[in-house]
């Protein structure tokens, strides 16, 4: 029921991609098209990453020293950048050196269409403009995406990303990666003591629920994981401080969304045993850094 109600509030298009790429008696398609993108809330409006860091910068402030992400002359990577290249975009408009990214979708030729650039690219460049200045037109944005950009099509752990990276970032992706060791071990080697990270993790179950950790805490993980699939790792705010530690990645976790009370199931020992309330209903959470 819940899967139901999840695919009937998504657009048709969107609706439609979920159970072509799921069910195996349908023939397999490109993991995106122009038209899902373009007429999807999430992925159409490219500003948000705007409005996403700005938001985002603004929580951590509150918590710890910091100051704006400065891209100009910076090598910036995202850890899954998603079928429209992510923070790129932004990064590149506002002076970063280069911009690159490992995301097991990306699909050149989509995102090098026609349709992209006049419904995606060209609308993301004018309201980059609005809100940072006229620092470049659209020929000289669309110029510094081919030449600046680069994008693996593959996980984040095997991509060829050297060392001294300036800046990383990601968005609601740590919370899918299995294992996550990969990605923090390559995160070790291509980070320096100055590099600069802002991450959102999102615990929730990724569902559109009234509370985001609705029928997660009913069984043990690898049960939901096995009746889900490998949608969500189920790592707890702790489990990813302590990887972080670990691994000797200076960064400060920095919980923003707390949602116990519309919560109504039946907790199972297991998690009982392992995490308080603040671990298992910390639904958003920043990794900043350096801590």
């Amino acid at each position: 029921m819940r899967k139901i109600s999840y695919l009937l509030s998504l657009t048709p298009r969107e609706t439609w991609r979920i159970v072509r790429r799921r069910l195996p008696v349908l023939p397999s398609g490109p993991s995106w098209t122009a038209n899902e993108l373009l007429s999807s809330s999430k992925h159409s409006r490219g500003i948000r990453f705007a409005e996403l860091l700005l938001r985002q910068e603004a929580v951590v402030r509150r918590h710890m020293p910091w100051e704006p992400l400065d891209f100009e002359g910076k090598r910036v990577v995202e850890i899954g950048c998603g079928p429209l290249a992510g923070f790129g975009p932004l990064a590149l408009f506002c002076g970063a050196v280069s911009f690159e990214s490992a995301e097991p979708e990306w699909d050149m030729d989509l995102f090098a269409s026609k349709q992209i650039s006049e419904k995606y690219l060209s609308i993301f460049h004018a309201d980059l403009t609005a809100l940072y200045g006229p620092r470049m037109d659209f020929d000289a944005f669309c110029g510094a995406i081919t030449e600046r950009m680069v994008i693996h099509c593959c996980g984040f752990e095997v991509a060829p990303i050297k060392r001294d990276v300036d800046i990383v970032l990601s968005q609601s992706c740590l919370e899918h990666v299995f294992p996550i060791e990969g990605v923090l071990n390559k995160l070790v080697t291509i980070q320096t003591p100055r590099t600069r990270s802002l991450h959102l993790v999102d615990f929730g179950n990724h569902y559109p629920t009234t509370n985001p950790f609705e029928g997660l805490y009913e069984q043990e993980p690898q049960d939901y994981i096995v009746r889900r699939g490998r949608a969500i790792n189920l790592l707890r705010l702790p489990d990813i401080d302590f990887l972080f530690a670990k691994m000797g990645i200076s960064a400060r976790i920095i919980p923003s969304r707390y949602a116990q009370a519309t919560y109504s199931g039946n907790i199972h020992p297991w998690w009982r045993k392992r995490y308080d309330d603040a671990a298992l209903f910390t639904q958003l959470a920043f990794i900043a850094g350096p801590a």
